[in-house]
């Protein structure tokens, strides 16, 4: 009997000596979890800024490559007619009417590789997620106004995207200056370009990326 209390009594001792962690050792785990957060965090953000380069440079990027050597090639304004087989009578001025159709054959017929498709099975129109789980369509047209001559629209660019671009056209992102825009009201004549919005604010309705066109 003495034996076993002897042994019970070792026992407890054990336990009361256990100890919980200590604030040093609290410190180095929250400091583990922080850098494992922080490492997931600049890796969603690095995989976001890929993929804002690869929408510039495979989409709207080429499509201005495109216009820039049919205009080289042709001395025409791709996009300036919209009728059937593309003969109609040419004024210089882009169509927003303009199908894909037709501005695929209008490249075509002079030997330059149209832009590709995308995901969405047009050469037109892109996708994209932003940061806060919206779901945006990209659309290009080629337009034109009195006052800024002719112009790619891209409709649906959503703020941190149109940020970002502007930052990789001009090196700044001012919206209102340079040669990718931001314009409140893609439909007003003449356009008004502004600085673009908070980037974590929803594109408004009419609200448009455009890219001058020198031609």
């Amino acid at each position: 009997m003495k034996r076993a209390r002897a042994r019970l009594g070792k026992g407890m001792g054990m336990f009361a000596n256990n100890k919980g962690f200590t604030l040093i050792e609290m410190a180095i785990v929250l400091i583990i979890i922080g850098i494992i957060i922080g490492a997931v965090v600049k890796g969603k953000d690095l995989v976001r800024s890929a993929e804002m380069k690869q929408l510039y440079s495979k989409y709207m990027a080429t499509w201005k490559l495109a216009y820039d050597a049919y205009y080289d090639r042709t001395g025409w304004v791709l996009g300036d007619t919209n009728t059937a087989g593309n003969t109609g009578a040419r004024d210089g001025h882009c169509d927003p009417a303009t199908t894909e159709a037709n501005l695929v054959s209008q490249l075509q017929a002079v030997g330059i590789e149209p832009p590709g498709a995308g995901p969405t099975g047009s050469r037109l129109v892109r996708t994209y997620t932003d940061s806060t789980g919206r779901n945006n369509t990209l659309t290009i047209a080629f337009d034109y106004r009195t006052a800024q001559g002719n112009y790619i629209r891209i409709a649906g660019v959503p703020n941190e995207l149109g940020v970002a671009t502007d930052r990789m056209v001009d090196g700044e992102n001012s919206g209102d200056a340079g040669d990718f825009l931001y314009v409140p009201d893609s439909t007003a004549d003449p356009l008004a370009p502004a600085v673009w919005p908070s980037a974590q604010t929803a594109p408004t309705a009419n609200a448009a990326g455009v890219f001058r066109l020198a031609f």
